[in-house]
């Protein structure tokens, strides 16, 4: 039996032990080509020429705060698009919420009804949206 770091009654190192100490050190923090930081999710989109002059438009012209701003922009662009993207409608609903819980200071129980009650009236548009004959065409 033949134990690593020992020669074998050859004289020759096993072929699994010089395997191991040559491999090559990785170098510190990310490697070439993974995927860590890929963004995903409601924010990772960019915006198109059109949608950047809207969210200038509506934070300037109407005084709205440039984070809900950027989530009015971006729920509009997907309920045209893809008026039956639940997901979305969650995400929207759950920045929303979220956003008015820490600026006004909800307590829990007002932090769930107002989720409850801004996604069904997001459901609610996104199924208006998909039956209007402009969701139907795209």
């Amino acid at each position: 039996m033949c134990y690593p770091g020992e020669l074998s009654p050859a004289g020759e190192v096993p072929q699994n032990v010089t395997a191991k100490q040559t491999q090559i050190k990785r170098k510190r923090g990310g490697q070439k080509g993974n995927r860590n930081a890929l963004k995903h999710g409601f924010y990772s989109a960019t915006l198109s020429s059109a949608e950047t002059s809207q969210l200038r438009n509506i934070t300037n012209l109407e005084g709205v705060d440039p984070e809900i701003a950027l989530i009015r922009v971006r729920l509009q662009s997907s309920l045209q698009y893809d008026p039956g993207n639940r997901r979305v409608i969650r995400e929207a609903s759950r920045l929303l919420v979220k956003w008015y819980s820490a600026n006004y200071r909800l307590d829990p129980t007002d932090h769930n009804y107002l989720k409850t009650v801004v996604e069904h009236l997001l459901e609610i548009a996104s199924l208006r949206e998909s039956a209007s004959p402009r969701g139907s065409q795209i």
